[in-house]
């Protein structure tokens, strides 16, 4: 893939990187070169990565069960109130606790996946986008 001249397009971001960054090249004054091929690798890693927190289960293993740690796991088990902590006051506060934290980390926790899934479709869309442009400018 060859580069445009250095006089055309926009100024590279104010963006610091670090220098062994996956998929980025050497810096020539315009901006380090992205090597697509590297990005869409980052992007693999990153979704099988993140599989484990939908959850997959094992072949030997309920359809329903998904694994310790996924959104579903600790939907499931973080589901804890003070109805099942006891009347004690103690637990009861305790129960109260885990419920409020609950409430605030299993959605949190969820959102971060789908947040996940959505930048790394729309990086892989803007290298498409640009390989597209690419090849129609230098048609």
């Amino acid at each position: 893939m060859s580069r445009p001249p250095a006089d055309e397009g926009s100024p590279p971001p104010e963006l610091e990187l670090a220098r062994n960054f996956p998929g980025l090249g050497d810096d020539d004054g315009r901006g380090p070169y992205v090597d697509h091929e590297g990005v869409r690798e980052v992007i693999r890693r990153l979704r099988r990565r993140l599989g484990a927190l939908s959850g997959q289960a094992p072949a030997s293993m309920s359809a329903t069960w998904s694994g310790p740690g996924t959104v579903a796991n600790v939907a499931g088990l973080g589901n804890v109130g003070p109805t099942s902590t006891g009347s004690w006051e103690v637990a009861s506060n305790f129960g109260l606790n885990v419920e409020n934290a609950y409430e605030v980390f299993g959605p949190s926790y969820s959102k971060l996946q789908e947040q996940a899934d959505k930048w790394a479709e729309a990086v892989e869309q803007a290298i498409v986008n640009y390989e597209k442009g690419h090849k129609d400018s230098s048609a």
